[in-house]
């Protein structure tokens, strides 16, 4: 299926109106928290030296008090891919702080939910095809049971019992200290042994609602004219269970797998804070504590992005995978 332009330009259009919004939002809701970083900062670097004060609100651009003001220096700044000056971690730019916890939450995120959606499907097949058994009962309570829990709370319980009574996994941080010293085979040990309680945190957290909608879409497909008509034409039950019914099923939880993506990322913030795991989470988190404006904005814009870019291929690659859908 080819793309018409008007469906192209009117998916770019929202994607950017999207992302417009979502930057305004981002650079006034720090600003709604209150506080002076500046003084601060002056105040545990500098002995709370006015001069100082003064020199670091002209660098952060906080020194004229208009938000318009405040407003058009972000905007400038952004449109020359500058995230700014972290004020904790000064002078450090607030793209060195991100760089670094970008990939402790890519590789949570990425495994947590490619690994979730494998099972979650599996369940999800078997649950439809076995619909009212004991296994789809059981499964349906578990995953109603799970969907309504937070991730954090699910961390705090996987933490309290993995690690703090068993002790079979860390309490938390990424690596373990002095890992400069390691092999390059220990290094990789350490880091999948302190990422493994944080990626099976979030497995569980996210395993309900992909069970779900695999379900609900699987027994909708079981119930088309097609698959009566493959099962009058006497073919295999595992064919009619895997090449008519759970392909069908699976295309319309492409768009919830994009969009999963981001909603995973938002989660994996209180996750990695509960797991003191040095993601964009805690880097969020500690940012929020220290009133530090720019390092806040670049994490939520990270997220921000995240959820746009992924719906925005949803948008585009959906289409291309079910001839069915119109572009319009």
């Amino acid at each position: 299926m080819r793309y018409n332009s008007v469906y192209l330009l009117k998916r770019l259009g929202f994607a950017f109106i999207t992302l417009y919004v979502a930057i305004t939002l981002n650079f006034l809701l720090p600003r709604l928290m209150g506080g002076d970083p500046a003084s601060a900062l002056a105040s545990e670097k500098a002995l709370g030296s006015q001069e100082v004060v003064k020199a670091l609100k002209a660098q952060f651009g906080l020194d004229n008090p208009s938000l318009l003001y405040q407003y058009a220096k972000y905007l400038n700044q952004l449109l020359h891919g500058n995230l700014g000056v972290s004020y904790a971690n000064y002078p450090s730019p607030v793209a060195d702080v991100m760089v670094k916890a970008l990939p402790w939450t890519f590789g949570t995120v990425l495994t947590a939910t490619l690994l979730s959606y494998l099972v979650g499907w599996l369940i999800g097949i078997r649950g439809a095809w076995k619909a009212g058994s004991l296994f789809d009962n059981s499964t349906l309570f578990t995953a109603f049971f799970l969907n309504s829990v937070p991730f954090f709370w699910i961390a705090i319980i996987f933490i309290m019992i993995f690690s703090f009574y068993l002790e079979w996994f860390p309490l938390g941080q990424a690596i373990d200290p002095g890992i400069d010293s390691f092999s390059a085979l220990d290094k990789i040990k350490s880091v999948l042994y302190h990422a493994f309680l944080p990626v099976f945190t979030l497995i569980i957290a996210t395993l309900a609602g992909h069970i779900l909608v695999l379900r609900n879409n699987l027994m909708r497909v079981l119930s088309e004219d097609y698959m009566l008509l493959a099962k009058a034409k006497g073919l295999s039950a595992a064919r009619r269970k895997y090449a008519y019914g759970a392909r069908n099923a699976l295309l319309p939880s492409f768009t919830g797998f994009m969009t999963s993506l981001g909603h995973v990322i938002g989660g994996a913030i209180t996750t990695e804070i509960v797991f003191s795991y040095p993601g964009v989470g805690l880097v969020t988190f500690n940012a929020i504590l220290n009133h530090d404006y720019p390092l806040i904005q670049g994490s939520f814009l990270f997220i921000a992005v995240s959820v746009i870019v992924c719906n925005l291929i949803a948008d585009l690659v959906y289409p291309l995978i079910d001839p069915r859908v119109a572009l319009n």
